[in-house]
């Protein structure tokens, strides 16, 4: 039987299994349960499958015409498949089962079974996978919790007078600005605020306002209620509504439209919003705290930005200054960031030597701290920190502004200004791709071709690094399996 797929929009199951009518009772019975399943026949159909793509669930028959279901499991997991897997066999003994748990499976059904016990066990194995691939995600947030619970790391300058303020700022309910170039900490000052505050049991909510068009960026805030708008089927609380009782965190403010301020400004007089489509006042208890790398005072003198928001969010202001202001905090940064990365690893930590911690000290990080952080994981996964590693990591002379701030500035309002294109635009599709596949590319080369360690990287789950590997045609050209 040549492979295929049922049409449904559910999760994928992959069902290796050589008979005939079970591969076709299993389609049937997990179609109607809105999973897209693809029968394969055989081993060699299993592997050839698994190569491109990673299922959400496997259902693996023990004994196939062409070889050993519980052989081929070992096999995959040898190879790092992680996708959750049940193993299926009409020989169940209690040595079958513990070998079939021992390879890999969540779970070791015996044939014959009902429908019944199908579906629980396939929903269950899902359910696993959707919180294992969850965890996941979640790692890289839950360890900047933690270390925002902790001290700053840095005390000279202007950040040892924020680390200084924080205590205090933390104990107010005042909303509180955040200013700083892209890169310096702002939402890890944020979080550090919550976490120190009587809100610490409550959420933090985080919105980045330059990810989201301003039409979508009300709704996303304010909620809505069914029939607003086509497509609003059912009313549905904003992230206003949601940072109830916490700590909502408006990133990068100065990019919201005049619309939306308007409206941020009324809950911040009111403590109320009113949902888009509604009439109805809800009361809310947040507190609001929001950061900009833009001058929003400038912005405010020339109608960008409204003058009496501006005033409301900056009762604290906070500036972080940039890494090049405080160049005697980086070796203790280096040696923070490469035990942390170093711990999470499970590797040493490599030491750099004296002329290359110098030439870290002079080279002026446009990125800040992110951008260091990124080159310091880069040397865990490498186990290389010397100046050849550091100035490769490094733009070309040239490149780097001399004022990261006014160079960003400058570098919008060209790339805002009209002209004729000098070569053939890419449609956004394309773009998107051609950014994802250099994206993919370059954190498998900074993880030596350990799929885990680039997925961290990208902050996306194994299995969507093991299909966008596939999707980009990327295998052959890195040598990866």
């Amino acid at each position: 039987m040549s492979e295929e797929t049922a049409e449904s929009g559910g999760p994928e199951v992959a069902v290796v299994e050589d008979e005939r009518n079970l591969r076709e009772l299993y389609l049937d019975v997990l179609s109607a349960r809105g999973l897209r399943v693809v029968p394969l026949e055989s081993v060699a159909a299993a592997e050839a499958y698994l190569a491109r793509r990673a299922p959400d669930l496997l259902l693996l028959d023990v004994k196939l015409g062409d070889g050993d279901g519980l052989v081929l499991l070992d096999r995959l997991r040898g190879q790092g498949l992680r996708t959750p897997v049940i193993v299926v066999t009409a020989f169940g003994t209690v040595e079958r089962a513990v070998q079939a748990l021992r390879a890999g499976a969540a779970d070791f059904l015996v044939k014959p079974f009902s429908n019944e016990r199908l579906v629980s066990a396939v929903a269950a194995a899902l359910e696993a996978g959707r919180q294992w691939e969850e965890l996941e995600l979640a790692a890289p947030r839950l360890e900047a919790k933690k270390a925002a619970s902790g001290e700053l790391i840095g005390a000279e300058g202007g950040l040892k007078d924020v680390a200084a303020l924080l205590p205090r700022v933390a104990a107010s309910e005042a909303t509180v600005l955040v200013r700083g170039e892209s890169g310096t900490g702002k939402e890890l000052v944020a979080r550090a605020i919550h976490l120190a505050s009587p809100r610490l049991d409550g959420p933090f909510v985080s919105v980045n306002c330059a990810a989201l068009p301003s039409s979508l960026l009300e709704s996303e805030l304010f909620g809505f209620e069914r029939g607003a708008f086509t497509g609003a089927h059912a009313r549905r609380r904003g992230l206003i509504e949601t940072a109830e009782g916490g700590t909502l965190f408006l990133d990068e403010i100065g990019d919201m439209s005049l619309e939306a301020q308007a409206r941020l400004l009324r809950v911040l007089q009111e403590r109320e919003i009113t949902r888009i489509g509604g009439r109805e006042p809800v009361r809310v208890d947040i507190r609001v705290i929001s950061a900009t790398h833009r001058d929003l005072d400038a912005m405010a003198a020339g109608g960008q930005f409204r003058a009496d928001l501006l005033y409301r969010l900056a009762v604290i202001p906070i500036r972080l200054p940039p890494l090049r202001e405080r160049t005697g905090d980086i070796p203790g940064l280096i040696e923070h960031l490469l035990e942390k990365h170093a711990a999470k690893k499970g590797q040493r930590a490599p030491r750099p030597d004296a002329e290359t911690l110098r030439r870290a000290v002079e080279y002026p990080w446009p990125g800040n701290v992110r951008e260091l952080e990124n080159f310091i994981e880069r040397a865990v996964v490498l186990g290389r920190f010397d100046t050849e590693s550091l100035r490769a990591a490094q733009p070309a002379k040239g490149t780097v502004p001399a004022e990261p701030g006014v160079a960003r500035e400058e570098a919008e309002a060209a790339e805002e200004s009209p002209g004729i294109p000098s070569a053939p635009v890419p449609t956004l599709r394309e773009a998107v791709a051609r950014a994802e596949r250099a994206a993919v590319i370059a954190a498998l080369k900074a993880a030596g071709g350990q799929k885990t360690v680039a997925a961290r990287l990208l902050g996306v789950s194994y299995k969507t690094l093991f299909n966008k590997i596939h999707e980009h045609d990327i295998r052959e050209e890195l040598h990866i399996g």
